[in-house]
């Protein structure tokens, strides 16, 4: 398990393995924030962390999968929004956790990383909608529905960290939770508008 900023990696491995693995995602974050995340490259990584590069690749298959591990965590308390496993204080708490971690999230949340980001939240949220649909059909294929609230979230939760308004963890997270909530709509279609 690794403690960085305030967020907890844990890893269901043997205690080497979470060693490294932990390494690895510390060295990654240390070094997304001396420089861009395009010239980032697995060498740096592995230097950083001093594992080598046959280690790395035991783990993961290039840097944009240890960036996806280490956003699963509080990306899945967002997708978790379209699903009855929402949790209000959980979700104010990973809005808070970006807050705190602001730094980091305002590089990852922009420039060339921001299409991927916003496209791992989208497959996660994706995932929850076919979940949540099961075998009946939807008004709106959750491919597009899961690209429109990770878009929407990733904008909404970039601007108020890069500070273009003034607002608190709880307005965010009951913008976030309305977002969701009126997209859903959208999902059981004009039927269960009427039925409802």
């Amino acid at each position: 398990m690794s403690r960085l900023r305030g967020a907890t990696v844990d890893f269901a491995e043997s205690r080497p393995a979470q060693r490294t693995r932990a390494a690895l995602f510390d060295a990654f974050v240390e070094l997304v924030l001396e420089r861009r995340y395009d010239r980032l490259k697995v060498g740096d990584i592995i230097a950083r962390a001093g594992v080598g590069r046959s280690t790395f690749y035991e783990h993961y298959q290039g840097k944009d999968e240890l960036l996806k591990e280490g956003l699963a965590g509080p990306f899945g308390v967002l997708a978790d929004l379209v699903t009855e496993r929402h949790d209000p204080a959980r979700l104010r708490a990973t809005v808070e956790h970006f807050w705190e971690n602001r730094r980091i999230a305002n590089v990852l949340f922009a420039g060339a990383t921001r299409r991927l980001v916003t496209g791992a939240l989208a497959s996660l949220i994706e995932q929850r909608l076919a979940e949540r649909a099961g075998d009946r059909p939807l008004a709106v294929p959750p491919v597009l529905l899961a690209a429109q609230l990770a878009g929407g979230q990733i904008a909404l939760v970039s601007a108020w960290l890069a500070g273009q308004a003034p607002a608190s963890a709880e307005v965010i997270a009951g913008a976030l939770h309305a977002s969701a909530t009126a997209a859903l709509v959208s999902l059981d279609g004009p039927q269960a508008r009427r039925e409802g």
